[in-house]
C-alpha cells in the first residue's frame, strides 16, 4: 500500500486513498447510494486507521469528532448521478412540476451528486434560495415537502449504519 503520509493533511490522506481506491467494493456502495452495513464500516475502518499510512482512529476524531464514517467518505466520493436521479425519479415524473419546481429538484440531485449528502437546513440557503426565496417551502405545498425531505433523509440515511459513528 503507498505511503499517504507524507501529504498535508490527514483529510488529503484519506480523500487521495478513497478516490485512488473509488472502485472498492463500500466505497462504491456508498457512491452509489447502496445500504451500507456494520461489516463495511469495520472494512472501512481496517483500512483508513492503519496507524502507518493514512491515519489512526483518533486522527479522524482530532478531525471529524463523531461524523459517521460513510459520510465522510461520501462527501469525498459524491453520490453517482444516476444513483441521485434514481432516487428523485418517481417523484418528479408524478408531481407535474412547474419550471422552477424542477430547477430546484436539479439543484438537489447536482448537490448531492457533489457533496455526497445534503443538510435540509441547506434548502433554506442559496443555491437553492437563489430559485425562490424561501427555498423549499416557497416552491411546494405541505405534502411534497415532506416527500422531498424523505426523499432526501433516504439518501442521507445510506451513509449510515443505524448509528455507524466511529466510537471514541
Amino acid at each position: 500500500m503507498p505511503n499517504y503520509v507524507a501529504l498535508q493533511s490527514y483529510k488529503d490522506r484519506v480523500a487521495s486513498y478513497v478516490r485512488k481506491h473509488n472502485d472498492h467494493l463500500v466505497i462504491q456502495k456508498l457512491k452509489s447510494n447502496k445500504p451500507i452495513t456494520q461489516t463495511d464500516i469495520q472494512t472501512l475502518e481496517t483500512i483508513l486507521f492503519d496507524d502507518e499510512n493514512i491515519g489512526t482512529k483518533q486522527d479522524y476524531i482530532d478531525n471529524y469528532g463523531d461524523k459517521p464514517l460513510g459520510e465522510f467518505i461520501r462527501s469525498i466520493v459524491g453520490l453517482d448521478i444516476s444513483a441521485a436521479q434514481e432516487v428523485f425519479a418517481d417523484f418528479i415524473q408524478s408531481a407535474h412540476l412547474q419550471a422552477d419546481q424542477m430547477t430546484f429538484m436539479n439543484t438537489i440531485i447536482t448537490y448531492i451528486t457533489k457533496n455526497g449528502v445534503i443538510d435540509k437546513k441547506m434548502l433554506f440557503e442559496p443555491p437553492f434560495t437563489n430559485i425562490h426565496d424561501q427555498g423549499l417551502f416557497g416552491l411546494f405545498d405541505e405534502a411534497d415537502v415532506t416527500k422531498v425531505v424523505q426523499l432526501i433523509d433516504r439518501v442521507n440515511g445510506n451513509v449510515e449504519v443505524a448509528v455507524a459513528k466511529v466510537s471514541l
